[in-house]
């Protein structure tokens, strides 16, 4: 498994590449078969802090971050589609069948608009999409539903990091209060899936 410190300081080497990070991280945190065993919230918020050193702007941010997440999601989709019943003789869930049947308890329980809620529920983000493409839901319900979400998700998920090192910068230069802030940033960002999953 990659390691964050290791790819947030290459990317500090490189800026040139954070576009790209931000996109990958966006993308391994909603895509079924990586985002379940990698979770990318904390690579996701510690790239949108290095956003904050480099010219881009929040337009440009959220834009890549949220095309980035749909096309996973959409991805999911379709492979759940595709797979239908048998997703379950593919990994990671044939050795993980609690995992579907995790998101098929969340997707009975809450319908359409959980395509909506699950976004922001840690435990079951990535299994929604792949879980409701299994179950036949119908491909403009579901499309409509995760991009009108993916308007939420992309700045609840990146801008606490980039403000947090934005401000860092701009006030003091100081990339260790910077790093601190962004820490708290990811804090925020898990207790807000703490909270929305236990409702």
């Amino acid at each position: 498994m990659f390691d964050i410190g290791e790819v947030t300081t290459w990317l500090q080497q490189n800026p040139e590449w954070i576009a790209f990070g931000l996109c990958f991280a966006a993308f391994i945190e909603s895509f079924a078969l990586i985002g379940i065993v990698i979770p990318g919230v904390f690579l996701l918020a510690a790239i949108s802090g290095l956003a904050a050193s480099t010219d881009m702007s929040v337009f440009q941010l959220l834009l890549l971050v949220y095309i980035s997440s749909c096309l996973a999601d959409i991805s999911s989709f379709f492979i759940g589609r595709y797979l239908s019943h048998r997703i379950d003789k593919i990994w990671p869930f044939y050795n993980n069948p609690s995992w579907l049947r995790q998101g098929r308890k969340f997707s009975d329980t809450y319908g359409v608009p959980g395509v909506f809620l699950g976004r922001f529920v840690g435990p079951v983000r990535p299994l929604i999409p792949v879980t409701v493409g299994s179950l036949g839901m119908d491909l403009r319900i579901f499309i409509t539903v995760d991009l009108v979400s993916g308007l939420l998700w992309a700045p609840l998920y990146t801008l606490p990091g980039y403000f947090a090192a934005k401000s860092a910068i701009e006030n003091s230069g100081n990339f260790t209060l910077a790093a601190g802030l962004i820490a708290l940033a990811i804090i925020f960002l898990f207790l807000v899936r703490y909270l929305v999953s236990k409702k």
